[in-house]
């Protein structure tokens, strides 16, 4: 944990000091938590991670296109339906669990 602190903190660190020079509003725009919701969705295997982080970045472009095609959808719908699919994940494991 410490060493992807670590590394995570380096790359944020050339994006605010080598780039833009400062921190600004929206700067991960919420990357980690969708990483957790991926590791959730895939179980933690390899296999299940590799499917799991395809299905949210086709959800993730999506998203762009029901913002723009559409007129009374927004693209917090996307995020909704992401919500619903981890809580029915989690929900699963935790009753399924031995």
């Amino acid at each position: 944990m410490t060493i992807s602190g670590g590394l995570a903190g380096m790359v944020a660190i050339g994006e605010v000091l080598g780039y833009r020079y400062r921190y600004y509003d929206g700067f991960s725009d919420g990357w980690g938590f969708l990483g957790i919701a991926v590791a959730l969705l895939g179980r933690n295997h390899p296999l299940g991670i590799f499917f799991a982080a395809i299905f949210f970045a086709v959800l993730k472009r999506g998203e762009i296109f029901v913002d723009i095609e559409t007129k009374y959808v927004s693209k917090d719908l996307v995020e909704v339906l992401q919500a619903i699919i981890i809580i029915f994940v989690a929900s699963l494991q935790r009753f399924t669990r031995k």
